[in-house]
């Protein structure tokens, strides 16, 4: 059995992290896509194809697959053209039925079975559905149509009030060559794989499996927590030969120390807790609610972190920082604190290309790009996203979403009095 992998989306909704392909980001050390490897692997599917951008940054962290134990081929996306256009571009190395999924499926092993047994029910194609109770997710997705056992037609994110179901795709699929064929005949257009599903149902055995396993979703830069979270039940605790942790230091629960890493005196780590490879947690730190750093990042004296990940190379000072993902090269200045909580307890919401999004979360901090810097005795408020490169002057309230390369701060003007 074989996979092909998508990794060519531009991604515009991840933003500010989708600098690189999503799959990249770090979670304990690993790529989330070596996580997704490894699911496949134990899975007994060896033989991959990814469709991949131009720019080759997983080509270059995989190769042929050889030092994974697998046999990897590359097909170029030059451009964000869709699912369909993907898949026939990888469609020289297909050899007959395969699975078709995004490259952040780190829980790919959970479905596998329920598709092949559907499969075996002299199914041609089989989607993997779930039950959707939210409309407003409905909206946002595929939509199966169905008559009976099989799908009738895939509505791409129907409009309030005309569902034709509460199934929707999840994005795991189990296709065969003849499929393929037939996406050939379909009108390019960024929705012609689903459009092609569509077509293939009037003339072809289309089933769908329906799963209650919660799955993981990567489309937003705040499902990177939810991620991690999952990822994390696997964490058991380690202290490397080469770390150095203070004896006046408590480690509670299933917490890893990485390589080189140091934690000073009478620092608080409650796991679930990751540290990476020369990651520093200093005096008085406190880190809880499953807190990711990772290699080389610096969380200084008397921080408070909650639930939260810390990219590669950034450091930050005292103060708190809840439920947020920090990007690469970050500089956050002493005294900075994130509003993680709504004043009226509802649920925060979340600029995204001009749309409000609700995230269904009541705790969530801020979200920040490569290489940006913080100034001291700063704040961000409730689900603000700031760009890479940005500079936040100090003594400033972020209370909306700053772009990338962008200097932004609160004037003040100086007052001085005599008698």
């Amino acid at each position: 059995m074989q996979a092909v992998i998508l990794a060519a989306g531009e991604s515009s909704r991840f933003y500010p992290f989708n600098d690189l392909p999503k799959a990249m980001v770090k979670i304990m050390g690993k790529t989330i896509l070596e996580y997704t490897l490894d699911s496949l692997k134990n899975s007994g599917i060896k033989k991959l194809i990814f469709a991949v951008t131009k720019d080759n940054q997983i080509k270059n962290l995989l190769g042929d697959g050889s030092k994974f134990g697998l046999n990897i081929k590359y097909v170029v996306q030059p451009s964000p053209t869709g699912m369909g256009d993907a898949l026939l571009l990888a469609e020289k190395y297909l050899e007959d039925d395969f699975f078709l999924l995004h490259a952040h499926h780190v829980d790919f092993y959970k479905f596998q079975k329920i598709l092949e047994d559907k499969k075996k029910e002299n199914s041609d194609i089989v989607l993997l559905a779930k039950k959707i109770t939210d409309p407003l997710c409905l909206k946002k997705m595929g939509v199966l149509k169905i008559e009976g056992e099989k799908v009738v037609e895939v509505v791409e994110k129907p409009a309030a009030g005309t569902e034709p179901s509460d199934l929707g795709v999840i994005g795991i699929y189990l296709l065969n060559k003849t499929f393929v064929e037939n996406l050939k005949k379909s009108p390019k257009d960024h929705y012609n794989f689903e459009k092609s599903i569509s077509g293939f149902a009037k003339k072809a055995n289309v089933r769908f499996a329906v799963t209650d396993i919660e799955n993981v979703s990567l489309k937003y830069p705040w499902d990177i927590l939810s991620l991690k979270d999952h990822l994390f039940k696997d964490l058991k605790k380690y202290i490397a030969s080469s770390a150095g942790v203070s004896s006046s230091a408590q480690i509670q629960g299933e917490v890893y120390i990485d390589d080189g890493a140091k934690i000073m005196e009478h620092a608080t780590i409650k796991g679930p807790c990751f540290i990476g490879k020369n990651a520093y947690v200093g005096n008085n730190a406190i880190l809880r609610g499953g807190v990711d750093l990772e290699e080389n990042s610096v969380i200084g004296a008397n921080m408070e972190f909650k639930n939260t990940l810390m990219m590669e190379n950034s450091k930050v000072h005292s103060g708190f920082i809840g439920d947020s993902v920090i990007g690469r090269n970050c500089r956050i200045g002493a005294g900075f604190n994130t509003a993680n909580v709504r004043l009226d307890r509802t649920t925060v919401k979340v600029e995204v290309k001009g749309e409000k999004i609700d995230t269904g979360l009541r705790d969530l901090g801020m979200m920040v790009g490569e290489g940006t810097h913080i100034g001291i005795k700063s704040s961000s408020m409730p689900g603000k996203i700031i760009g890479r490169k940005a500079t936040i002057g100090s003594n400033t309230s972020v209370a909306k979403n700053v772009a990338d390369n962008t200097t932004y701060y609160t004037k003040f003007q100086e007052v001085v009095t005599r008698k």
